[in-house]
């Protein structure tokens, strides 16, 4: 027998006790370190002033936000937690297939915020980044272009755009940019303007790092115009393959989605982070 859904804190079925409860508790957790005790199950009642089956209905709206998880038995009681980023950018990916998001538009979104962390992270590299990213440029230019597969290639995308991130010191940049990587790894291999195109992402390679050599050197305009080269590159292949499809060709660009995952993980690694199973009360 399917279980019935937990209700979502915006739904109006939701009771003005539980959304207090779920705003009080959620302020709790945030106010302490993960895996931090927010307190007894007995201490929450007396401190929200709630009945038992309200605190247990808000704890599980909170924990589908993954600020808290319980544990039951001695010693037991709500804990803060933390969601993790994997979690987020998956579950919005889905969100944006589900929204049957276009490959141009996918293309469009990476490069936009590319063209915006990219000289961020040049202005802002710290000496550790810097480090970090010339090994990583070092170690990539050490592989002879006979042994770079495209495994090679998406390991590569995933550790160089994991340091200009955090080079660039904007964190919503960051996770936009996970985001839509996210959902380009969901691509199916034929929509994939780089899947099975060596010469492409063997050209693209070359740019790429050309582009961080800009951001080595803390050269944010120099950074940029490697930047937008990449762009071109993308929007110039773009325009080769929208031209080799059949025209009439109407199906969603994202389907094929679940047989492709599996070599996209080599890129993201997406791994949602599971609702608590002692919330499920």
């Amino acid at each position: 027998m399917p279980t019935k859904p937990i209700a979502k804190e915006s739904d109006i079925s939701v009771q003005p006790a539980v959304r207090r409860a779920v705003a009080m508790l959620r302020q709790d957790c945030l106010s302490v370190e993960p895996g931090e005790m927010i307190g007894p199950e007995d201490e929450l009642l007396s401190r929200y002033g709630v009945s038992r089956p309200t605190l247990r209905q808000a704890a599980a709206l909170v924990g589908q936000e993954q600020l808290v998880s319980a544990r039951r038995g001695v010693g037991g009681g709500y804990f803060a937690h933390r969601p993790e980023v994997s979690s987020v950018t998956h579950m919005a990916a889905i969100l944006l297939q589900v929204k049957g998001a276009r490959l141009e538009e996918i293309l469009q979104s990476t490069e936009t915020i590319r063209l915006a962390l990219i000289p961020l992270a040049a202005a802002n590299l710290s000496e550790d980044q810097r480090i970090e990213l010339i090994e990583f440029l070092e170690a990539d230019r050490a592989l002879d272009p006979e042994d770079y597969d495209f495994v090679s290639f998406l390991r590569a995308e995933r550790r160089h755009n994991s340091i200009i991130g955090r080079a660039s010191g904007n964190r919503v940049l960051h996770l936009y940019m996970q985001i839509s990587l996210e959902l380009a790894s969901s691509l199916s291999k034929e929509d994939d303007i780089l899947f099975g195109k060596r010469g492409r992402y063997l050209e693209w390679r070359e740019q790429r790092n050309a582009m961080l050599e800009a951001v080595t050197r803390r050269d944010p305009e120099i950074a940029l115009i490697e930047a937008r080269r990449c762009s071109e590159k993308v929007r110039q292949w773009l325009a080769e393959d929208q031209k080799r499809t059949p025209p009439g060709n109407t199906r969603n660009r994202t389907e094929g989605a679940a047989a492709d995952m599996k070599m996209a993980s080599a890129w993201l690694d997406p791994s949602p982070l599971p609702l608590p199973s002692d919330l499920k009360i």
